[in-house]
C-alpha cells in the first residue's frame, strides 16, 4: 500500500514541477479574436476591446 502511495506522490510531483516549468518559459502575451499576440496590450481603447454593457 505504501509502494502505491509512494508511486502516486512521486507522479503527483513530476506533474506539478512539468507544469511550473512549463509556466515559466510560456511567451508573455494575450489573445483576442485575431488570435496570440506577444507583448502587452496596448494603452487606450483598442479595436476590439469596448465596453460590451
Amino acid at each position: 500500500m505504501m509502494t502505491i502511495f509512494f508511486i502516486a506522490l512521486a507522479l503527483t510531483a513530476a506533474g506539478l514541477i512539468t507544469e511550473l516549468i512549463a509556466a515559466n518559459h510560456a511567451p508573455f502575451g494575450y489573445q483576442d479574436e485575431g488570435g496570440f499576440h506577444f507583448g502587452n496590450i496596448e494603452s487606450g481603447n483598442p479595436a476590439g476591446f469596448e465596453n460590451p454593457s
